[in-house]
């Protein structure tokens, strides 16, 4: 399992929890959203919230598709491309609320 550090809590990020990437680096879901909570003016505190719960569940689906064991070719290749399809939907909205 891929191990890296959270750059706000300086604490291990293992694959398997919640996290995301930045331009800083890795950084865990409940780290990374209590910081930008106090970066965010109160006139986007709506569309934060939108996001961070978007990325929470797709964190979450990420997390789920990974645990799924399968042995057949096809239905391995069916949860590769689920991972991936989570990783990018991961990707776009930390990006989104970077931009906040």
């Amino acid at each position: 399992m891929a191990e890296f550090k959270c750059y706000i809590c300086n604490s291990t990020v293992k694959t398997g929890e919640k996290f995301t990437f930045t331009k800083k680096g890795s950084v865990h879901y409940d780290c990374y959203v209590s910081s930008k909570r106090q970066q965010i003016g109160p006139e986007k505190t709506e569309e934060f919230r939108t996001l961070a719960s978007l990325l929470d569940y797709s964190l979450q689906g990420l997390l789920n598709a990974m645990s799924i064991q399968t042995e057949k070719e096809e239905a391995a290749e069916a949860k590769r491309q689920s991972i991936q399809a989570y990783e990018k939907l991961a990707g776009d909205l930390t990006k989104k609320i970077e931009e906040l």
